[in-house]
């Protein structure tokens, strides 16, 4: 079973749990989110979730993402990028930091409450080069910064967007924020707002 680190809520580690353990307790954990952008296009990809997922099977979410391990250093969270997308070419040191994102939520009878490490990598490979990993992932969704801040803002409520499976044979789609895990913050609309902040060459960027 899964071991992780678990902390206190200053983020100092208070010893080692496993996943179930820290879901039924609501322990703190700590995780990394990686969004990839697309400056050729100035949009962003997120992943559409298996369908066998337990949780949240088929939603829209964070392009790649995951717990850290025990021991784990939050660049070893690269892993994710490279294991959920299919690529092995992405040294952490490309990713823009974004800071810490407060995670928490209740699933039923349990209790997620997550230190969030995110960033943003810009990349300009096409959608269909990524290799998604199947247990993960059942596609990528490509969404224009200008739509996802439209649909994020509340002025749309479906916008068009483009769809990878995993064969990496593209179709044409529509998503509406309820197609998006549910979060209690405007997180999605916030990495909409960064994407766009970072094709404008700022780099003052903080969720």
């Amino acid at each position: 079973m899964e071991q992780v680190d678990f902390f206190d809520e200053n983020y100092v580690r208070q010893g080692v749990t496993t996943r179930p353990e820290a879901l039924e307790k609501g322990l703190w954990l700590h995780s990394f989110h990686c969004w990839v952008a697309r400056p050729c296009a100035r949009s962003l990809l997120v992943q559409r979730r298996s369908s066998e997922k337990a949780l949240f099977p088929g939603m829209l979410d964070i392009t790649a993402a995951g717990h850290l391990m025990v021991g784990e250093s939050v660049a070893d969270g690269i892993r994710e990028v490279h294991e959920e997308l299919g690529v092995s070419d992405i040294a952490f040191d490309r990713l823009v930091p974004l800071g810490i994102k407060l995670d928490v939520a209740r699933i039923g009878d349990k209790r997620t409450r997550h230190f969030a490490h995110v960033f943003l990598l810009a990349d300009d490979r096409p959608p269909a080069a990524y290799r998604p990993q199947e247990s993960e992932l059942s596609g990528l969704v490509e969404i224009s910064v200008a739509e996802g801040l439209s649909l994020f803002s509340g002025r749309t409520a479906q916008v068009p967007a483009w769809e990878w499976n995993l064969a990496g044979d593209a179709m044409k789609t529509c998503v509406s924020a309820a197609d998006f895990i549910p979060r209690i913050d405007p997180y999605y609309y916030k990495i909409f707002i960064l994407a766009h902040r970072l094709f404008c060459g700022e780099r003052h960027l903080a969720i």
